[in-house]
């Protein structure tokens, strides 16, 4: 048996803060202990994984859905926040917010770059969530999004980039839809979802996002990655028609002013 060094307040709080598991009897499922006053059974196996860096980072605070029904809800998630949890930590995860705010466990369906601006779809239910899964890996849900690149484009001018990412096939579709002094706004669409794609494409082109931290020379910035996941577009299964969600406007990018 291996102790923490861990001072009992401390240890609550890694636990409550997600980074305490156990697994019962060393059997089955492994489980986040959020609190620490329960029964403990000599041939449970609990581990602690202690980030103080982690630990420190701040909780999400006053967001709400911008739609939501029994089924599922679409929130936007911040730049910065991590779309769920890892074994350290989740609780300055958008999905353990919404564990807090529905008062009930909540399902992951697809992801965002922690950079990344944008619309996610939170399942509410475990059926709901392997239906929407579905729907995702058949590319039937329509994702669009927005960027602002280091560099002037055509307005108007639409492209396609063809480029394999890791192996793998990664179509990426942009048009222009202003451009001044050496910033471009694109509308970006994907028919493939590779990691860091739009990102990863658009640098290859010559034209990487602003405020990229990874990708991209000369187009560092303070203000965060230019890219915001803007809209979601998809048949319903529940209401059998099509939705449409769009980012609410104060969350928009705009380029430097003329």
């Amino acid at each position: 048996m291996k102790l923490t060094p861990l001072t009992p307040k401390e240890l609550g709080d890694v636990a409550h803060k997600g980074g305490v598991w156990i697994q019962r009897k060393g059997k089955g499922k492994i489980l986040r202990a959020r609190v620490l006053n329960g029964p403990v059974h000599p041939e449970d196996i609990i581990q602690v994984f202690y980030d103080p860096k982690v630990l420190k980072l701040s909780e999400l605070k006053n967001l709400e859905p911008i739609y939501e029904s029994k089924h599922y809800g679409v929130w936007v998630k911040p730049a910065g926040v991590v779309p769920q949890g890892s074994q350290t930590s989740d609780h300055a995860s958008l999905l353990r917010y919404v564990e807090k705010f529905k008062k009930q466990e909540v399902y992951l369906v697809h992801r965002l770059d922690r950079e990344t601006t944008g619309l996610m779809i939170i399942a509410y239910h475990s059926k709901a969530a392997a239906l929407l899964s579905d729907l995702f890996q058949k590319n039937q849900i329509h994702k669009e999004y927005e960027t602002i690149v280091r560099g002037e484009l055509t307005t108007g001018l639409k492209e396609t980039i063809k480029a394999s990412l890791d192996d793998k096939e990664a179509i990426t579709h942009f048009e222009v839809i202003e451009s001044s002094k050496n910033e471009s706004l694109l509308h970006v669409t994907i028919e493939t979802g590779r990691l860091h794609q739009i990102r990863r494409h658009l640098d290859f082109i010559g034209y990487p996002i602003l405020g990229d931290p990874k990708y991209g020379k000369g187009n560092k910035n303070r203000d965060g990655l230019k890219l915001i996941a803007s809209k979601l577009r998809f048949e319903d299964p529940w209401l059998d028609k099509l939705v449409v969600f769009s980012l609410p406007a104060e969350w928009a990018l705009k380029i430097k002013a003329k």
